[in-house]
């Protein structure tokens, strides 16, 4: 997330159990102050009824000694990267996959909404963010795969 004076990074991931496996919450100051610990992030996503598609979210931060805060995120446009991007789901293009000697191009054509159902995955979204009437850009980076406490029925 990025703002005029400076830039917030956070990382959340989570199991089926909604226990953290890796998190990260930091202010990082353009005028060179020591980078600021945010404390544990609580990040509340809301889905577009019966998908994992995030229409927006919340990330709410508590800095040690500081003052808490939420940032609102909306994601303005989503891009689904599972599908031609070598993430695996192609099985003759994937990240580091040997294609033989000399340069290889390939090319596919998906007929949406027909092939929508194949663009589920990894989205980066460029992202609007907003707290204490700060409006920022960045990537809103989300992928709820498995079953999950938020998708009650869904697996």
């Amino acid at each position: 997330m990025r703002f005029d004076d400076h830039a917030i990074l956070c990382i959340v991931q989570e199991d089926e159990h909604g226990r953290r496996l890796l998190e990260e919450a930091v202010r990082v100051w353009s005028d060179g102050r020591e980078e600021e610990y945010l404390g544990r992030p609580d990040y509340r996503p809301v889905y577009a009824p019966d998908t994992r598609d995030v229409v927006e979210a919340v990330i709410a931060f508590s800095p040690p000694g500081g003052r808490p805060f939420e940032v609102r995120c909306t994601p303005v446009l989503p891009v689904h990267l599972m599908v031609g991007t070598g993430y695996g789901l192609e099985p003759d293009w994937r990240h580091g996959m040997y294609q033989g000697p000399g340069p290889v191009v390939q090319g596919v054509t998906y007929q949406l909404p027909d092939d929508a159902a194949r663009m589920w995955g990894l989205v980066d979204a460029v992202g609007r963010f907003e707290y204490d009437g700060l409006v920022g850009h960045g990537l809103f980076e989300y992928w709820a795969l498995g079953p999950h406490p938020s998708f009650p029925g869904q697996n």
